[in-house]
């Protein structure tokens, strides 16, 4: 048996609660009660005649939030996601709207079309489609006048030299939006499918109320996401906002800023970090050229060595082979005075050799003669 610790127990649960998507974009009715504030922060239970639970209003949500709505015994209906805090073992829930009871009509339909959507399979991560990395043309899908599209531009231009930007002019709240972004994204698959490639979307708007951000969570806008042949970031509103875009889009973006920084590669860090790479490379190709030409000096000058050493002593045995053959060269004899004495063209070597009254040829230095033997004398 293979124990594992508390922390990695209640890891894990937190893990688990984060990544389910039943467990974010709730929309819980539920009278306050306890309410308390810490610093910016605001705690409370939620209950209802059976149960309750731990919330917290975070101070970066509160900003977006009609504190006036939060009170004890006041019934409302909030907008929330799962908050596990994984070191104490528990769990809460991080609100980020809230409403007076029975004006829920916008979270009830998004509730509504969130688990229909839910059940047919269109937040499944094996429907995302992965954001290119060096896209060569994006398109972006929002107002033309917001806020959203200058910061786009800003970042795109500010990171990248490389990468084009198709603009579609689209009408993000109000009549006529959800039509507006639909039209838009069919349009720029067209485009893209007709020769004018665009690698990635960013479909979304700038912060606004809930009834602003109304039209990124219709169902129509999102099955027009979901059937994207183009992959498509979702950049709904601010951190704190969550849409149904969002959740069938292939990757979300807290704010349109975000989202121009996903899109697009910084092609001047990118330059930097080559050209700093081809100075290693310049390096370390010099300094191994430098260590091969030591290795071939060193060979060569070994070389050189050896063909001396062996030309010497080969130059060595020629003379004395040239010794040799002098002192063995029967005309270096001769000239100290020795002669050869031949019968026939052989050599005589002896006197035993010699007979009285024939003749033999007498050789010697600097010529010949025939002699003819009158008397021996042997020893």
């Amino acid at each position: 048996m293979r124990p594992v610790s508390v922390t990695q127990v209640n890891e894990y649960i937190a893990r688990r609660l984060r990544d389910d998507q039943n467990l974010r974009g709730l929309v819980v009715e539920a009278e306050i009660s306890g309410l308390s504030k810490s610093g910016p922060h605001h705690y409370l239970t939620l209950k209802d005649a059976d149960s309750q639970i731990r919330a917290v209003i975070w101070g970066q949500n509160a900003a977006a939030i009609d504190m006036s709505l939060v009170k004890d015994g006041k019934k409302v209906i909030v907008v929330c996601d799962i908050s596990p805090y994984a070191r104490g073992g528990s769990y809460s829930l991080s609100i980020r709207h809230v409403e007076a009871a029975g004006e829920g009509d916008l979270a009830a339909e998004f509730e509504r079309i969130k688990r229909k959507l839910e059940k047919e399979g269109l937040f499944d991560k094996k429907y995302k489609k992965p954001i290119p990395v060096f896209p060569y043309r994006i398109g972006v899908i929002t107002s033309a006048t917001g806020a959203a599209i200058e910061d786009i531009r800003k970042i795109v231009t500010a990171k990248n030299d490389f990468t084009d930007m198709i603009i579609f002019p689209t009408a993000v709240q109000g009549l006529g939006a959800v039509s507006s972004i639909c039209d838009n994204i069919r349009r720029a698959n067209k485009l893209s499918s007709s020769g004018i490639h665009i690698d990635t979307l960013i479909v979304g708007r700038g912060g606004g109320s809930a009834e602003d951000l109304a039209a990124f969570n219709d169902e129509e806008v999102a099955r027009a996401i979901f059937a994207s042949e183009i992959p498509v970031i979702s950049a709904v509103g601010h951190e704190i906002d969550f849409s149904i875009s969002d959740m069938v889009a292939d990757a979300r973006a807290e704010t349109p800023t975000a989202a121009a920084d996903m899109a697009v590669a910084d092609t001047f860090r990118l330059r930097e970090d080559i050209d700093r790479y081809r100075k290693l490379i310049v390096a370390s190709a010099e300094q191994k050229i430098a260590a091969e030409r030591r290795v071939l000096d060193s060979s060569t000058a070994l070389l050189k060595a050896n063909v001396r050493n062996r030309l010497s002593e080969a130059r060595s045995r020629v003379d004395k082979a040239v010794i040799i053959l002098k002192e063995n060269d029967p005309r270096s004899i001769f000239s100290k005075g020795y002669a050869a004495v031949t019968k026939d063209g052989a050599i005589v070597p002896g006197i035993s050799g010699i007979t009285a009254g024939e003749e033999y040829r007498v050789i010697m230095t600097d010529g010949s003669f025939t002699a003819k033997v009158t008397k021996t004398d042997p020893e």
